[in-house]
């Protein structure tokens, strides 16, 4: 069995900036663990605190965030 990992080496920026590079559209992706109904994040989780880190250091405004005007 092989297991791959290709993100594992990457840093929150550096995912953030290929998946960019690819086309995600951050904006409908979330990494809060509790989303409300329409999908906007609480931000106190440590995914969220991870996720805006990612995106400030990558120089980027989180679409998700300027979505629900959270920046």
């Amino acid at each position: 069995m092989k297991i791959h990992t290709p993100l594992i080496r990457l840093t929150k920026a550096q995912i953030i900036r290929q998946g960019l590079q690819l086309g995600v559209d951050y904006a409908l992706t979330s990494s809060c663990y509790d989303p409300d109904p329409e999908g906007r994040p609480y931000g106190e989780c440590d995914s969220y605190l991870l996720r805006a880190k990612g995106f400030a250091e990558a120089g980027v405004k989180d679409p998700l965030y300027v979505r629900f005007e959270m920046v």
